[in-house]
């Protein structure tokens, strides 16, 4: 988890203090959990973390290796909803774009 909170914050560009504000906590509580120092954050803490950073807890809790598909996952629940229609159509096309060598 701790590798995964680092890099959604990095990705993020804020800084922990940013995160910290963000989710109610010290900004050291940020830095313990960035390192590994403090393995067992409550529930709360864990679903703020995840709504801060639009993933799940299912996410930030499971230690297996992060899929990739999780930036993918990530981007759709970024924007999901809060795109109108021809958005969507330019990341649609964007998207097959990108898939052509």
């Amino acid at each position: 988890m701790a590798t995964k909170l680092k890099d959604l914050r990095v990705k993020s560009g804020q800084s922990l203090q940013q995160v910290a504000d963000g989710v109610g906590v010290s900004k050291a509580h940020i830095w313990q959990l960035e390192r590994g120092d403090s393995t067992n954050p409550s529930l709360d803490l864990l679903r703020g973390l995840a709504d801060h950073y639009k993933v799940t807890v299912a996410f930030l809790s499971d230690e297996s290796e992060p899929s990739e598909e999780a930036p993918a996952l990530q981007f759709y629940r970024e924007f999901d909803g809060k795109l109108d229609e021809k958005a969507w159509a330019a990341v649609r096309a964007m998207a097959e774009a990108l898939k052509k060598p």
